[in-house]
């Protein structure tokens, strides 16, 4: 099967984005004209257009009539270096925050899951997804298995809150770390549509599993990022 070629008009949409979340393009910096853009990637004007169109949709750029295109903002940045909830970053940022959960279920533990949390085969786990909202945005969709018999008291109001506060203020417990492993893909049509964006968009999925210093693992959780909109940045110590 042959490999499907990115449109022009994504592959500069996708570098523009690039050199915002990186800097090089900063908030009310005025980027290149459309005319400078076209002989830089040597497309038509209207290609740059389109591309460009994208990002004012996705709120990263603004139009200013006879002045030119300024950068709005940034995309929002996760920064795993020390472990930190969603809504704590968020609130470190001045973002207001909001939880949907449209599922909240007991099931039995698959071998998979039950491996990676340490359960037997199996044992009732939680499966939960979120919807994870910043200033009313969708920033990132998760998906989250957890112990019954270890969170028996986990309910809709924790996770429509934080569920690291839960663990930390509520049960007592602490969280000593998580292991992250991060995969780039193309969303699925129902992330593409709850993200309102195109398929073939780039994005990542974080794998998630997050440990207490007594040794349990907490949960697995599979973030998937709105990277238009969040990216994911790492320090290395």
């Amino acid at each position: 099967m042959a490999e499907k070629r990115i449109a022009q008009y994504k592959q500069i949409e996708n570098d523009l984005l690039q050199k915002i979340n990186l800097g090089y393009y900063k908030k009310d910096d005025l980027i290149p004209t459309e005319l400078e853009l076209s002989n830089t990637y040597q497309v038509s004007r209207v290609t740059v257009r389109k591309a460009t169109d994208n990002l004012v949709a996705q709120g990263l750029l603004t139009r200013v009539a006879g002045v030119g295109t300024f950068v709005r903002h940034p995309s929002v940045t996760l920064n795993p270096s020390s472990v930190q909830g969603f809504s704590q970053v968020m609130q470190e940022q001045g973002i207001a925050v909001r939880t949907e959960v449209p599922t909240f279920m007991v099931q039995n533990a698959p071998a998979n899951i039950a491996s990676i949390l340490a359960l037997d085969t199996g044992e009732p786990i939680y499966f939960i997804e979120r919807i994870r909202y910043a200033d009313e945005k969708i920033f990132q969709f998760e998906t989250t298995y957890m112990s019954c018999r270890l969170y028996p008291d986990m309910s809709m109001q924790v996770l429509q809150r934080s569920k690291y506060q839960y663990i930390e203020k509520t049960k007592g417990l602490k969280i000593a770390y998580s292991n992250h492993t991060v995969t780039p893909l193309h969303p699925s049509k129902r992330i593409a549509d709850l993200f309102d964006i195109p398929l073939d968009t780039p994005i990542l999925r974080v794998a998630n599993t997050t440990y207490l210093t007594n040794g349990q693992v907490m949960d697995y959780t599979e973030l998937t990022l709105n990277s238009p909109k969040y990216q994911l940045t790492y320090v290395k110590k």
